[in-house]
């Protein structure tokens, strides 16, 4: 099966080059069979991709270790879930998943639109960045490699992604970044066919609404996974692979701001063209940087030469795209902006904001590598780096956000601006002097607040305005939202930021911790908490991992709140440890515990922490994606006849 699935991988990539020289061809000559031609190798390349990952995925199923890379990342007695998991547990597989999801988006994108010139440009680019996989899968990350011995059993897969996340998290991440090369390739059509007014704009904004959500679930999950996983009390390290899933996530909110102006105003054409590029570019760094190996990281594969690969169509995508940009700039140069207080300039700002510190995180990450060239070593910034300028960034931008709703297009009437932003200002100063006073004297913390509790008052003020007035002409809830699910989708999305902003605060800037080496019968305390040593425990259940725990009695200002066991996992056939953490989540706070260590008098070292507002992120995350949701469902088509053509 590992030949049939080799041969499969070729096969692919000879039908991509196909498709690419098929399309071209019959574009340049107007040669409409051609062109057909090409949409049946779409297909095709679907039909062999589905096939090479069912072999791949068979192999894991029947424990085919034969194949190095079902050896490398499972085991005989790996769960059923986790085997299946395991397919994009590496960098072979990870790959091969990324192609198939990129041929599945090709074909739905081909059978939406199956005419007109854009189309047809937007499936050779698609057909290219699918040869360029293929590519990869047919030379240096070839997943079906064999070895050249019989093996009974494989390495198994790497203990701390036997987590419900993490079955989850990987897939999100790549139908975001697959995805997201849809936008890129509709720009690049749209700069070829100098279409600057066309469908492209409607269809790009709906394939990026696509990707940024499934890309968002994806750092989410990945979040939480960290948080109950990693034992380290977070949910975000700044480590370089983390990053790599979030710069195309800052540059896709860019882009879908970009889109918006684009579609009502005819402005920002170059920056939506632009941060498609970019988008997709942080798509492929991000694929680049987890799999190259050229930075070490927890999430990190090892060194391969693939990473000559992702640079150098890097560097060629991005020459060809500044020369079409060049090229076209005439016709793709928008509206100017009129006002400094308009709705214009506050996307513009946001803009600004979001590139900045996608250069900073992007500066950050690649700092090691950077130090590396010049002076042999590689060195890491830490999480202060990004923290110091992360807060004012994103405070600026929260502001923004609560201003954007109540300025108005061109211009805006400063009395009325006026009336619409006092009361807000007036509740969010009142609620941000409340907490430094009345909970902790924090300033930076208290400043953002004061800045979530104004973009969220002016958020909803806008809401409740705006849909009352439309009920008062006939109506119900519903059908106001539904008839403009765009906006309100957008301003639901903009709460759940704000939600999401009062958790990364209270988490922050609030958190409260102690540890201590506490005897049996001891205990630690931590302000209203106390934590009591009630002896350790082993668990020899599973027979592939030994568990040592600690029974800890909670008690939070006096009353009993039953028990916590923190533990450390010795999986045996990995030789490895690992922290299994204890959470007590709250509406208001989370008690966090962990066992860093402990002896045989049954002395433990226990670290706790109660971390403030930490469910808010998780609630804020859920909004935010249940306001994308909104504005992405489907709406009645309102694209012309000659625009398609």
């Amino acid at each position: 099966m590992a030949k049939l699935g080799e041969v499969t991988i070729w096969l692919s990539l000879a039908v991509a080059i196909t498709a690419t020289a098929l399309f071209l061809y019959g574009l340049r000559n107007k040669k409409s069979k051609f062109v057909r031609a090409g949409h049946l190798s779409v297909w095709v390349l679907f039909i062999l991709s589905s096939i090479a990952s069912l072999i791949l995925l068979r192999a894991f199923l029947i424990r085919d270790f034969s194949i190095l890379y079902v050896f490398s990342y499972s085991g005989k007695d790996l769960p059923l879930l986790y085997t299946i998991s395991a397919f994009w547990g590496g960098q072979e597989g990870s790959l091969l998943f990324w192609q198939l999801l990129l041929s599945l988006f090709t074909l739905v994108f081909l059978l939406a639109n199956r005419r007109g010139r854009l189309t047809q440009y937007t499936l050779t680019i698609l057909a290219v960045v699918q040869t360029f996989f293929l590519l990869l899968l047919a030379l240096p990350a070839n997943p079906f490699r064999t070895v050249p011995m019989f093996l009974s059993d494989g390495m198994g897969l790497n203990p701390l992604l036997l987590h419900p996340q993490m079955i989850f998290h990987p897939p999100a991440l790549f139908i975001g970044y697959a995805a997201f090369t849809i936008p890129f390739a509709l720009s690049v059509a749209a700069l070829i066919t100098n279409q600057p007014d066309g469908p492209w704009v409607s269809r790009c904004r709906r394939w990026t609404l696509f990707a940024w959500l499934f890309l968002g679930i994806g750092i989410f999950l990945g979040s939480l996974w960290a948080y109950d996983e990693l034992a380290f009390g977070g949910y975000w390290a700044w480590d370089p692979v983390e990053n790599a899933s979030l710069l195309p996530w800052l540059t896709g909110t860019a882009l879908l701001h970009s889109l918006a102006v684009y579609k009502k105003r005819r402005m920002f054409k170059i920056w939506a063209l632009i941060l498609a590029m970019i988008t997709f570019l942080m798509c492929i760094l991000g694929t680049f940087v987890t799999r190259s190996g050229i930075i070490e990281s927890v999430h990190a594969f090892g060194r391969s030469s693939i990473a000559a690969y992702f640079f150098w169509f890097m560097i060629l995508f991005t020459l060809g795209f500044i020369f079409l940009v060049i090229y076209r700039r005439k016709s793709f140069k928008g509206e100017e902006i009129q006002s400094l207080i308009s709705k214009d300039y506050g996307f513009y700002l946001n803009n600004l904001i979001l590139v900045f510190f996608t250069a900073i995180v992007i500066i950050g990450t690649f700092y090691p590598v950077i130090t590396e060239l010049l002076i042999g070593n590689q060195i890491s910034l830490g999480a202060s780096f990004y923290n110091k300028l992360a807060s004012p960034l994103g405070y600026i931008y929260l502001f923004f956000i609560g201003i954007c709703p109540i300025l108005g297009w061109k211009t805006t009437d400063a009395s009325r601006f006026v009336r619409k932003i006092v009361y807000p200002l007036i509740i969010a100063l009142v609620g941000a002097l409340a907490i430094y006073f009345f909970w902790d004297k924090n300033l930076w913390g208290s400043i953002g607040f004061f800045v979530c509790i104004f973009a969220g008052v002016t958020t909803l003020q806008v809401i409740y305005r705006e849909l009352l007035a439309g009920m008062k002409h006939g109506g119900n809830l519903w059908h106001k939202m539904k008839a403009n699910r765009v906006r309100y989708g957008g301003l639901l999305s903009h709460i759940g930021i704000v939600i999401i902003f009062v958790g990364l605060i209270g988490s922050s800037f609030y958190l409260v911790e102690n540890e201590a080496l506490l005897k049996k019968g001891e205990a630690l305390k931590v302000k209203d908490v106390t934590i009591k040593n009630e002896g350790l425990f082993v668990d020899h259940g599973d027979p592939s991992k030994e568990v040592v725990g600690v029974n800890l009695a909670l008690n939070v200002g006096g009353k009993d709140e039953g028990k916590m066991s923190p533990k450390i996992i010795y999986h045996l056939k990995q030789d490895v440890s690992t922290s299994k953490v204890n959470i007590k989540s709250g509406v208001l706070r989370d008690t966090f515990v962990t066992l860093a260590s402990y002896n045989q008098d049954e002395s433990v070292r226990v670290q706790a922490k109660l971390i403030p507002l930490m469910s808010w992120i998780w609630t804020g995350a859920i909004i935010l994606f249940a306001g994308t949701v909104l504005a992405f469902w489907p709406e009645k088509s309102t694209v012309k006849l000659s625009e398609v053509k």
